[in-house]
């Protein structure tokens, strides 16, 4: 595991010291402090949140729980690595959810801020010319998205597509590494601020299946890729 500095953002600062323990640790994951087959040692964990281990170990379970943690016997907890059918499985679900989200928010385009899309759209290209601002580009992205999901009203979707989009985001952050795709990612982005202003819903279904197809053809082969480093090593 490697050395772990305790930035501000990880001082305890409110009551519940389990739930700020598991956010801490979540949030170490998903932007990048600790990265896919780093080992998580409870002793320093707790050092870095200054907690005992009891809370930290269940933490981890509950992180477990979410697909972010794995616990290996003889090796302990360790940050979970990306995985074909772990992709494959999560990414289907996300395009099929996030349909039926397009699909209730077109019943009123109205409930979509056109405006807002257009400039977030805007700072999305700003931040891919910024290569080394992944963590500015991946929260833009998902503003982007949610903007228009949040359009369907739907408070049980939203809750379950944003779990779905924390467990891809280590994916999400691998991808960002590649500067090859950023051409086709942004397109596929401009498809859907298009069909959005157009008010045009197939359009909009269209635009999701695409990005979709495109990680069939092009990032499935590179989780597939750094799966088989893993095997290596």
């Amino acid at each position: 595991m490697p050395t772990l500095v305790k930035p501000s953002s990880y001082v305890i600062t409110y009551g519940n010291v389990q739930d700020a323990v598991v956010d801490g640790i979540r949030d170490m994951i998903l932007k990048g402090h600790l990265k896919p087959g780093d080992r998580l040692r409870q002793d320093e964990l707790a050092s870095t949140f200054g907690v005992s281990t009891m809370p930290i170990r269940e933490a981890l379970r509950q992180l477990q729980a979410e697909g972010l943690v794995i616990f290996r016997p003889r090796r302990g907890a360790t940050v979970a690595r990306l995985s074909v059918s772990e992709y494959e499985e999560i990414y289907r679900i996300r395009e099929e959810l996030e349909i039926l989200a397009c699909r209730w928010a077109a019943e009123d385009f109205e409930r979509i801020p056109v405006d807002r899309l257009r400039v977030l759209l805007g700072e999305i290209e700003e931040a891919e010319a910024n290569f080394d601002d992944v963590h500015r580009r991946m929260q833009l992205v998902r503003e982007f998205f949610f903007i228009i999901f949040e359009a369907s009203q739907k408070e049980h979707l939203l809750r379950i597509l944003s779990s779905l989009w924390d467990l891809t985001q280590q994916y999400r952050r691998y991808f960002s590494s590649v500067p090859e795709i950023v051409p086709q990612r942004l397109a596929n982005y401009r498809d859907v601020y298009r069909a959005c202003e157009a008010k045009d819903p197939e359009r909009l279904i269209r635009a999701i299946r695409v990005i979709r197809a495109f990680g069939n053809s092009t990032l499935i082969a590179l989780v597939r890729e750094e799966e088989g480093k893993k095997q290596t090593m």
